[in-house]
C-alpha cells in the first residue's frame, strides 16, 4: 500500500547503513581502559619496589637493575598513554557517526511530515509533481551528510593508523603472505617511477602516467568535497580521478560504477600506484604503500579499504 513512508526510505536505508554510532558494554573504548588501568598500577608497584632496591641494594648490579626497571616503567607508562589515546579516538569515531545518524533521522521526519501535508492528494500527479523534488532535495542533503562524516571519520583512522606504527614500527613488522609482504615494499622495482607519499614514504609507480596521475591527485589534498565537483574547484569521487588521469593524458568514463571499464581487474596483492579501487557508488586511487586517495570532505589520504558504507565492492582495476 502507497503511504508519505515510502518517500523516506532510501533515508531510512542511509541511517542503517551509517548505524547509531552508541558504544555498546565492552566496547573496544571500555576495554582498552580496563587494561590501560591494569598496567598503569603495575606501573605503580614496580615503582615502589625500585625505591626498596635502592633503599636495601648497592653496586653496580643494584645501578643496572634500576636502570632495566626504569626503561620498563617509561615503557608502561608510554603505553597506557598510547591507550588512552585509542580510547579516545574510539570515542571520537562514535560521537560523529551518532551526530550523523540523529541528523539523518531529523530529515527522514522533515520529509515525512511534508508528505502526510498533503494527504490524500499526496499520490495524484500535481501531489508527486511537488513531492518528489522535495524528495531528491532531502537525500541530497543525506548523502552529504554521509560523505562529510565519511571524511571526519578519516581523520580518526589517519590517527589510529600513526598510534599503530608508534606502537609496532613498520620496520619490525612481518607478514608471512609473500604476496603482500611485496605489495607492501617501499623498495625500488624494475623500472619503477618513485613518488615520494604524504607520510615522507616512497612508492613506485609502474610507469610515468600512472606516476603522473597519482601525483596529480596528491596536489589536491585539501580540496573541498563537491556533488557532480570535476575541477580542482571541488569533486567529486569519480570527478576526482578522472581529473588526475587526465592530467597523465587518459580519459576516465564519467561514473564511478563505469570507471572499471576503463582497465583491467587486479587482485588486491598486485595493487601499484595508479590503480583504481571501484565501488558501485564510489571510486579511489591507490598512491602505494597500502594507502589511497578519494575525494571526501576534503581531498584526502586513507589506508586501502574494500568496504563503503553498504556499497557493492567492484573491485581494483588498473587504468589503460
Amino acid at each position: 500500500m502507497l503511504d508519505a513512508a515510502m518517500f523516506a526510505e532510501p533515508l531510512r536505508q542511509l541511517v542503517a547503513a551509517l548505524g547509531t554510532g552508541v558504544l555498546a558494554p565492552g566496547n573496544p573504548a571500555e576495554t582498552i581502559r580496563a587494561a590501560a588501568d591494569a598496567v598503569d598500577a603495575a606501573r605503580r608497584g614496580s615503582t615502589a619496589a625500585t625505591e626498596a632496591v635502592r633503599t636495601h641494594w648497592e653496586g653496580s648490579g643494584a645501578a643496572a637493575a634500576v636502570d632495566a626497571t626504569g626503561r620498563v616503567q617509561q615503557s608502561m607508562g608510554m603505553l597506557t598513554d598510547d591507550a588512552d589515546d585509542f580510547a579516545r579516538l574510539v570515542e571520537s569515531a562514535g560521537g560523529k557517526v551518532q551526530s550523523a545518524s540523529t541528523r539523518l533521522l531529523g530529515l527522514v521526519d522533515s520529509l515525512e511530515r511534508r508528505a502526510r501535508a498533503f494527504g490524500s492528494e499526496l499520490f495524484t500527479p500535481a501531489g508527486l509533481l511537488t513531492m518528489l523534488p522535495v524528495a531528491a532535495g532531502h537525500l541530497g542533503r543525506g548523502l552529504e551528510i554521509v560523505a562529510r562524516t565519511r571524511a571526519d571519520l578519516r581523520s580518526d583512522t589517519d590517527a589510529m593508523a600513526a598510534l599503530g606504527r608508534r606502537i609496532a614500527p613498520a620496520s619490525v613488522t612481518t607478514t608471512s603472505d609473500p604476496a603482500t609482504a611485496e605489495r607492501l615494499s617501499v623498495s625500488p622495482v624494475s623500472g619503477g617511477v618513485p613518488i615520494t607519499l604524504p607520510d615522507g614514504s616512497v612508492a613506485y609507480a609502474p610507469n610515468e602516467r600512472a606516476a603522473k596521475a597519482v601525483r596529480a591527485a596528491l596536489s589536491q589534498r585539501g580540496v573541498p568535497y563537491l556533488w557532480g565537483g570535476t575541477t580542482p574547484a571541488g569533486f567529486d569521487c569519480s570527478g576526482f580521478t578522472r581529473w588526475a588521469y587526465r592530467q597523465a593524458g587518459l580519459d576516465l568514463p564519467r561514473l564511478a560504477q563505469d570507471q572499471d571499464t576503463a582497465g583491467i581487474r587486479v587482485s588486491q596483492a598486485q595493487l601499484q600506484p595508479g590503480d583504481l579501487a571501484v565501488w558501485s557508488g564510489h571510486v579511489a586511487m591507490y598512491i602505494g604503500n597500502d594507502q589511497m586517495i578519494e575525494a571526501g570532505d576534503p581531498v584526502g589520504v586513507s589506508p586501502v579499504r574494500t568496504t563503503n558504507l553498504d556499497q557493492t565492492f567492484e573491485g581494483f582495476f588498473r587504468p589503460r
